[in-house]
């Protein structure tokens, strides 16, 4: 009874001590026969993280379908496994390869498998790899380009036909062909060239041939290029069929001692976009409607949006539209109320097209409009004051005028006064005057001033009387110095 329920339990202790994992195969293929192509082996847990490195040995099994077959056995504490295979000719051929391999774990005594995994890997007769465009130190990944601008077109090896060649010292010829026309070699992997107005807006085809080799002969004779035309074409999904369907290359005697690869492209060259003209007032009065019309070119379709912002704004060209509309003519028109918060605004035209894009600020400023009176207002109250002040000055000198023209000059008879009187104040004056009117007089003789008495009785007399009383035994004539 025990002995048969040890296998159980051990059974069960093993699958609780391994737990499960998977494992992740890649490659850096496709290779051209006699490269080097390399494999990685990757253990993930149940969670989907990688394994990392521990105590407990892993053992990785690698092997191929091909005839014979490659194996390879790798053993350490390590869940990543790396191998590297190489398909030469004249043992093998080109063609698709199985790839496998089994990762195992160390149980105690024995090694118990925990994952494998199969990838099949493609062995080709010519070069791997695809042709880049690159504009602006930019590497295009659609098909436009901006036919203003030059345009470097570079061959990229895979890495293993990479490295093939530069481990063995090869020499590589590229000839170049653009639709059915045939534009020269280069010694490398890249050529520059400037596309034309001709090309604008349609699709053609750029073209390389690749020979390499050891041999200093490398070249093919470039008379069998200059004016072929083909009857067919392997051509990609396109708008606009390749000028004149030409052939995608001529045919070239292959030597099997030299690696030769074929690599194509199709490009549409499109005009960028450039701004015209913007029309409309920038300088508004406070509460009116701005109107803004921009017109630009370029090739179509373009995409566009306005954004507003408050104040001065400096253009980064990072601005992009979250919602932008497309046209296929460029003419933008904005209208706008901009409020009354703020005076300085920035309108911002975001347009774009296949390939390029640009950003036009517009500074637009509001302005309280000052209310000025009328020339009524001011002239009217001025001439008014000016006549008045005339009118015063007039009746002042006219009055001035008319009392010297009418003043009344009063003669003082009294001869007896002296008219350098001594100057007395208000207090004498006024006491010498109760004095005159209250003190009596008396004169024996005649004097100017009247008879000190009259029919025996004393009366006193007014200083300013002229008329005397009749003396005694006499006549006293008015106004006279003199008794008669």
């Amino acid at each position: 009874m025990h002995q048969k329920a040890a296998p159980v339990i051990f059974l069960i202790c093993l699958a609780k001590s391994v737990s499960p994992t998977s494992v992740n195969l890649s490659q850096d293929g496709p290779g051209i026969l006699g490269s080097t192509i390399l494999f990685r082996a990757q253990l993930y847990d149940d969670h989907g993280a990688k394994l990392v490195a521990s105590d407990t040995p892993h053992r990785f099994i690698w092997t191929d379908n091909a005839i014979p077959p490659h194996k390879f056995t790798e053993t350490g504490d390590f869940s990543t496994s790396l191998w590297n295979v190489t398909y030469k000719a004249p043992q093998y051929s080109p063609g698709e390869y199985e790839i496998e391999v089994r990762a195992q774990k160390w149980v105690g005594f024995f090694y118990w498998d925990i994952g494998s995994q199969r990838i099949t890997i493609n062995v080709t007769v010519l070069l791997n790899g695809e042709m880049e465009i690159i504009q602006n130190n930019t590497i295009l990944g659609g098909k436009y380009i901006s036919y203003n601008q030059e345009v470097l077109h570079r061959i990229r090896l895979l890495e293993p036909d990479a490295k093939l060649l530069s481990e063995n010292d090869t020499i590589i010829n590229t000839y170049w062909f653009l639709g059915c026309s045939y534009y020269g070699s280069t010694q490398d992997l890249s050529f520059t060239f400037n596309y034309t107005k001709d090309d604008l807006d349609r699709t053609v085809l750029m073209r390389a041939l690749v020979v390499a080799g050891k041999e200093t002969n490398n070249t093919i004779d470039e008379d069998s290029f200059s004016g072929y035309v083909a009857d067919n074409i392997s051509q990609p999904e396109s708008t606009v069929a390749p000028d004149n369907n030409c052939e995608d290359f001529p045919i070239v005697p292959k030597d099997p001692n030299k690696y030769y690869g074929y690599f194509k492209r199709n490009v549409i060259p499109s005009a960028p976009v450039q701004v015209g003209t913007i029309a409309g007032a920038t300088w508004l009065k406070m509460g009116e409607v701005l109107h803004l019309n921009l017109t630009c070119s370029g090739s179509s379709p373009f995409y566009h949006c306005v954004r507003f912002q408050v104040g001065e704004y400096n253009v980064t060209g990072n601005e992009t539209c979250s919602q932008a509309r497309p046209t296929t003519n460029c003419q933008i028109a904005v209208t706008r109320y901009l409020g009354q918060k703020n005076t300085k605004y920035t309108v911002l035209f975001i347009i774009s097209n296949a390939v390029s894009k640009t950003v036009t600020p517009v500074g637009v400023t509001q302005y309280n409009e000052k209310h000025h009176p009328q020339l009524s207002v001011i002239v009217v109250p001025i001439t008014c004051s000016v006549l008045a002040i005339v009118l015063i000055i007039f009746g002042v000198a006219y009055y001035i005028q008319s009392r010297n023209r009418y003043k009344i000059e009063v003669a003082d008879f009294d001869f007896s006064r002296n008219s350098d009187t001594e100057y007395k104040s208000f207090k004498e004056r006024l006491r010498d005057a109760f004095s005159s009117a209250f003190t009596r007089v008396k004169d024996d003789e005649y004097s100017e001033e009247g008879p000190s008495h009259y029919s025996g009785g004393g009366g006193v007399w007014s200083p300013t009387r002229k008329n005397r009383p009749p003396r005694e035994g006499g006549l006293l004539y008015e106004n006279s110095d003199s008794d008669q």
